[in-house]
């Protein structure tokens, strides 16, 4: 049985996408050694990170989230088992804004931060879903 996670956070100003690159490959050799999968967007400054795995290793990866300096309002959104990954060959992807259909985009009604008076658990978990095009359908 795995745990899967969904938070958001707000990246710090000096944030770049440069910087996202760098925390995905450090992310892809912490997880790799975790057992951990997931995806990872950057739209407009914000994270929007799912994180999949044994649950001990989604509980001691979150911890160390809460501790980055590089992101702030870190908020878990949520929160899930399942019997199967939706990354199983992906310690963790990435799309930018730039990676994303336009029209999946206006068919979410997509704003930053995907706020919660218009974005609960669910829809995000299926706005992840539809911008990595993930076919698997969260239990």
């Amino acid at each position: 049985m795995y745990k899967r996670l969904i938070y958001t956070s707000r990246a710090v100003s000096s944030v770049q996408l440069r910087d996202v690159y760098d925390i995905i490959r450090i992310s892809n050799n912490r997880n790799s050694s975790s057992g951990l999968t997931g995806g990872l967007l950057f739209l407009d400054g914000y994270f929007i990170q799912l994180l999949e795995g044994a649950p001990h290793s989604i509980a001691e990866r979150y911890d160390r989230i809460l501790q980055d300096k590089r992101h702030f309002d870190i908020e878990i959104r949520f929160e899930e088992t399942s019997d199967e990954l939706l990354f199983p060959n992906e310690w963790m992807a990435l799309r930018d804004i730039s990676q994303i259909d336009p029209a999946i985009l206006r068919s979410y009604d997509y704003k930053p931060g995907l706020p919660k008076r218009t974005f609960n658990g669910d829809r995000i978990a299926d706005f992840l879903r539809a911008c990595f095009a993930i076919e698997a359908v969260f239990s």
